[in-house]
């Protein structure tokens, strides 16, 4: 999970309509005596308008088409959806209110279901002081929760075991250029002109920035990538002896 920011500008489809679409689901809700009860055809043909394109691409976007809570890919986690972070079925005035929408991939929407987090809090991405350094941690391919929500977060959205494959695909790939990092770091010490340092200096760059492209916010599980990397003693010394060999050259 990483920090993401929701568009200021609420699509505009949502200002002409969303009182009357509320005003609509409120009233079936009173005609059947709870939302439990509004029959399947107008339900769904009540709440249709969430899905409308102009707030769907504002909203996908906004989280670089991942699953807002487990970073998933639509292809790796099933179709990206809009979550309603305050459930519809039980907060019913905030079905179509912009700041309740959240992307999320199938896999965790259905996890979370109708899980109330005004009872029980879970982490919400867009939340303006959220901060995943402060509420996780990796032991190899499992996340930890350091604090309570962290760890309701993880419960709740199903993320306890269903991320050890896709991560530890990743530690594999990392670990492949790890060791192609370390082995250009090995060559640098073998050359013997500043031509050959050089070129070897730029085979070192390159290997560095094959690695931090898995920290890019728009690359699936950024945030377990960003953690490992950072966290590694061969990363961490090829940035300094790089930047230490560059300003010898110079």
């Amino acid at each position: 999970m990483i920090k993401l920011e929701k568009p200021i500008d609420i699509p505009q489809i949502l200002i002409d309509k969303q009182k009357e679409w509320t005003d609509h689901l409120l009233q079936l809700v009173n005609k059947y005596g709870s939302y439990k009860s509004i029959p399947k055809d107008e339900k769904d043909s009540a709440l249709k308008y969430y899905r409308h394109k102009d707030i769907t691409e504002p909203l996908f976007n906004s989280s670089y088409e991942k699953c807002a809570f487990c970073e998933g890919m639509p292809k790796d986690s099933g179709n990206i959806e809009v979550e309603h972070f305050y459930p519809k079925s039980i907060y019913h005035d905030k079905a179509f209110e912009w700041l309740n929408f959240l992307p999320s991939c199938r896999k965790c929407n259905d996890a979370k279901g109708n899980h109330d987090v005004g009872c029980e809090p879970i982490l919400n991405p867009y939340d303006s002081d959220f901060d995943p350094i402060i509420h996780f941690e990796f032991n190899l391919a499992r996340l930890k929760g350091k604090t309570d929500i962290a760890k309701n977060t993880i419960e709740v959205c199903g993320l306890k075991s269903r991320l050890y494959d896709p991560y530890s695909k990743l530690i594999k790939v990392f670990c492949e250029y790890e060791q192609d990092l370390d082995e250009a770091i090995e060559e640098l010490a073998k050359k013997d002109t500043e031509r050959k340092k050089l070129n070897q200096l730029r085979k070192i760059s390159e290997s560095i920035d094959r690695i931090e492209y898995l920290m890019k916010p728009t690359e699936k599980y950024s945030y377990f990538c960003t953690f490992m990397i950072t966290n590694s003693s061969v990363y961490l010394s090829a940035k300094e002896l790089l930047k230490e060999e560059y300003e010898e050259v110079s």
